[in-house]
């Protein structure tokens, strides 16, 4: 890992050859970055943070992973204010969400997917100053993803914890 460097996406990343495997979910994490995340950073709808191996060999092996950030409000309920020590007038606040996110197959297994966690926290609290953030939002789209993020030591827990449906972290 110590070769590794967190750098924006851009043209020049050989993005086509990227694959997280053939986990649930990954064909359509693979598609986002082959197809659409270049496109919605220049549409400033998502900062796309790519994590490259400035010691690897081949072009097509540089793109270790990648995570989106983009900003997000929510809705305050008595559990998003218990979880986040706050005691505030608002209807909704502002954090940032961790959106898209994909570890290269070859790299999985090892806690390279804590540390894209990691680095997407630290990231967003580098902006917190001039944005005003509260939090770091994760919606996990499956069990396993779910189970995970919980499993993490970030302090993630549900947003709407007494209902099984939302997924919200």
């Amino acid at each position: 890992m110590a070769s590794w460097k967190l750098v924006r996406l851009h043209r020049d990343h050989a993005v086509e050859s990227f694959t997280c495997g053939r986990r649930d979910g990954a064909r359509e994490i693979d598609a986002y970055l082959h197809r659409s995340a270049l496109h919605e950073q220049e549409q400033r709808l998502a900062a796309v943070w790519i994590v490259e191996d400035r010691e690897a060999t081949r072009r097509e092996e540089a793109v270790v992973g990648f995570f989106t950030l983009s900003p997000v409000a929510v809705r305050i309920t008595p559990q998003v204010l218990k979880a986040n020590n706050l005691d505030v007038p608002y209807a909704q606040i502002g954090g940032w969400l961790l959106g898209r996110m994909g570890l290269a197959e070859r790299h999985q297994g090892g806690g390279a997917g804590a540390s894209l966690v990691a680095e997407s926290i630290r990231q967003a609290r580098r902006f917190q100053d001039a944005t005003a953030w509260v939090f770091l939002v994760v919606d996990p789209r499956k069990d396993g993803l779910l189970a995970w993020y919980e499993s993490l030591t970030f302090g993630f827990s549900r947003a709407e914890p007494t209902n099984p449906w939302q997924r919200r972290l």
